[in-house]
Order: C-alpha cells, then structure tokens, then sequence
C-alpha cells in the first residue's frame, strides 16, 4: 500500500468518526431538547418574571453565602442575618436604615461571640409583646451533620435583644447535651396517654435522655392568642432527621429570660402522612377568619407541598392536603400586604417526580426562588376540601444559574406595601458561589394592584 492510499483511508476512518460523533451529539443534544422541561410551565398561575430593576446585591463573596432571614425593627431598621457557609457557620450580620436600599454590615466585636460557632441557619424573629415593648429573637438549631463531623445534637441556640439589635445576649443553649445528661432515665414501667407520649424525649438503648436533633429551629414563630386575644406566648417548630416536627411554647420569666417550653411531636395524629412525605420546614401564619394555617415542606419529594388548618390555636391539625404546584417546594415563608391584605408566599419552587431532562440525576424540577400572591381565605378553603385553585400568581423573584434548588429560603418584610425580601442562590450568570439578593416591590409594580 503507498503512502497516498494510507493516508486516504486514515482521511476516511477520521471522517466517518467525525460523522459518526456528530449524529451521536445530534441525537444527544435532541433526546436532551426533546425531553427537557422547566417547573414554570407545570403552574397552574399565571407566571410573573420580576423585573431585575426590583432585585439588588446584598452581599457577594468568594464563598458559599446562603439561608438569610429577615426583621423589621420597631424603629424601622431592617435586620438580615446568615451563615457564612451552607448552615454551619460564623452569623454575619447587616442593617439597613433606609428599608433596603443600602445595607452596613454588623462588626465581629459588635455581635455575641458565640455567634462565631453557630451551628445551622439562623431565624430571626421580631416579638411584640402586650405591654407595647418589643424584642427581636436570634434562633440557631444544632443538629448532628454527619457521623464523623465536629458537630452533634445539641438542641438550639437562642439570642435575644431588647434594644432594637444593637446589642444582643450571647447563645443559650435548649434541650442540648447538658440538659440531656441531667434529665431523667426512661420509666420502661411507666403508662402514658397519647398527650404524654408527644411530650416524652428521645432515649438511647440503655434509657439514657438524648439531646434534641434540631434543624431548622424555629422554622415558624407564631403568636398565640387566649380567649381571642393576643398574649406574650409564641409556638416555634422544629424537626428532627426522622421527620417528626415538633413544637416549643415561648414565653418569657419575670426577668425577662426566655422560657422554651418541652418539645412536642404535635403532628402524631397524622404520623403516617408526616413520616412518609417528610414533612419539614413548617411554616405557621394566622388567616384572617383567626385560624392557623400550616405549610410543610414534602422532602421525600413523592408528593407535592402539604397544607393544614388549626381552630384551636395548634392543639389539633386538620388531615394534610397536597397543594398545588404553583405553592409546591421548600421553606415557605408568610408576609401579608398591609395595603390590599393578599397574602405573600416566598419559598424555593420544587416540583417532585418530573426531570428537567432525560440525562438529569435528580427526580425533580426546580431553580426557582418564587412568591406566590393570592388571598389567605381562598388558601384556607382550599386546605378545608374546597375545590379551588388558590392564588393569583406566581412571581420569579430569581432563578439559579445551574437550574439546582439551592436557593429559595428567605425572610420577608412589608410597609406601606411595599415588600422587601431576601434570599440566596447562583442568581447572575457565571456566578460560583450562592450569594444574598434583594427583590422590592409593591403588588403595583407588577401589576397586581
């Protein structure tokens, strides 16, 4: 064979593998096309996309940022606090005094030192109580990360100020390691009622009391009312890695220290239906008719978000119903326009059982940090069997660069209708690291008023 023949076939076999590679890619490229989907076009709402004029940088660093939440202080300074890190680590702080549009960062010998170990997500929480004075309320869980992690079970942390967050108390610790080891062994003679049984602590195989497992603390904070009336009493919730969701009492002794009350699994009634969905990440908001109304997170993603309504004040649950898509994710959170009254929803858009292609790993469709706007007495009924579709419309407030569900968790403010929230996530294209934005807006802005 000559030189010229050898080199016409290498020519041939390098074409036909090039040939070859292109219809492959071809083909690839249109089973990924052909199969792809977006979470948006599963909303039963009219779908609203924020304008980027409304939205604006927090905080933006070489690091993972994520998992803020939000306050409005009684003399209207905003209050935003986050993990520097996906939950565990130091709480970084900023203010605005101006409701948003510029924030100052909270210096390191300006905040508890304790705040440097903070072991999860931190919730923040303004509380007003019945003799016209307010506080503000720092929650961090402590749960176990993983086996060979520095960090364990050790309850949670709370932090308090009475002066608005200039200053606060450092973490003290609830139902952790030290309250574990100095409660008592368990009674195996011992006969409980059902209200007992919700209220016994977790015990090792020697009857030893375990510390709580506590993640997301206090993913809601909800004021209590006595007769119909408002009283210095607060129901948080919380959940552990078995997905039983608990609930603490807040109040507060005569010295002005916060008493938690002994956690209870208030969802047993329905342990079936919180077991097998994972329910999680409750969120609790008072209707207007004054019932409860409770959103949980579905983790197991085999069903979408659940929805249930309390007419005593949380003691009993109405049976779980799924929700729609268009309110169907992760860590929801509640803000009403004290304008108009609609209802304001923020969570992380999670829709379970669907890919967003034929190649994607992960049995879900989301990347979408949401709001949904609709009334609170259409989502009451529709918890209580009514056949409606609550809502006026889901709003895109951000949208993760790599179509991943990490982002979404946030708080949530508004004055004079206008609303101010925060969240994190790979929100601008090419960012590396999740990071704080901002979206302010009234229901005008976007057409909703």
């Amino acid at each position: 064979m000559t030189k010229a023949s050898r080199k016409k076939k290498i020519i041939i076999a390098i074409a036909a593998i090039a040939l070859i590679a292109a219809l492959t890619s071809g083909i690839l490229l249109g089973i990924y096309f052909g199969t792809r989907k977006d979470a948006l076009d599963y909303s039963e709402l009219k779908v609203i996309r924020l304008d980027e004029k409304y939205t604006s940088v927090v905080n933006k660093a070489y690091y993972y940022l994520g998992h803020p939440d939000l306050v409005e202080t009684a003399d209207g300074t905003l209050i935003t606090a986050y993990p520097a890190g996906h939950g565990v680590g130091a709480i970084l702080m900023q203010k605005s005094s101006d409701y948003g549009e510029s924030w100052e960062g909270v210096a390191y010998e300006d905040k508890p030192a304790s705040w440097e170990d903070s072991q999860e997500t931190p919730t923040l929480y303004r509380l007003d109580m019945t003799d016209g004075s307010s506080k503000l309320l720092l929650v961090s869980g402590c749960p176990s990360w993983s086996e060979d992690d520095e960090y364990y079970a050790n309850g949670f942390n709370c932090s308090v100020s009475s002066d608005d967050g200039k200053t606060w108390t450092e973490f003290e610790n609830f139902y952790g390691v030290e309250w574990a080891q100095s409660a008592p062994k368990r009674d195996d003679n011992a006969v409980y009622t059902d209200a007992e049984k919700e209220l016994l602590p977790n015990y090792d195989e020697a009857g030893n009391v375990l510390p709580y497992d506590v993640i997301v603390a206090m993913s809601s904070l909800t004021r209590l009312k006595e007769n119909g009336v408002y009283v210095d009493k607060w129901m948080g919730t919380f959940h552990d890695y078995d997905f039983h969701n608990y609930c603490s009492i807040l109040t507060f002794d005569a010295s002005g220290e916060p008493v938690w009350s002994a956690p209870r699994k208030f969802l047993m009634p329905q342990r079936a239906a919180e077991e097998s969905a994972a329910v999680c990440e409750i969120e609790i908001f008072r209707a207007p008719s004054g019932n409860l109304i409770l959103i949980g997170r579905a983790n197991a993603r085999n069903s979408n978000s659940l929805i249930s309504v309390s007419t005593d004040e949380g003691a009993t649950w109405s049976t779980f119903r799924e929700l729609p898509n268009s309110l169907t994710g992760d860590r929801h959170k509640a803000e009403y326009d004290d304008v108009s009254g609609k209802l304001l929803i923020s969570f992380r858009y999670v829709l379970p059982g669907m890919k967003s292609s034929a190649f994607a790993k992960e049995n879900y469709l989301g990347g979408y940090w949401c709001a949904w706007i609709g009334d609170a007495e259409d989502l009451e009924a529709y918890a209580l069997g009514a056949d409606v579709t609550p809502g006026d419309a889901l709003v895109v407030l951000g949208a993760t660069n790599d179509g991943k569900a990490d982002c979404g968790y946030s708080g949530t403010v508004c004055r004079d209708g206008v609303f101010v929230l925060q969240s994190y996530g790979k929100f601008s294209k090419g960012a590396k690291y999740p990071y704080i934005m901002q979206a302010k807006f009234s229901l005008a802005d976007i057409g909703l008023a």
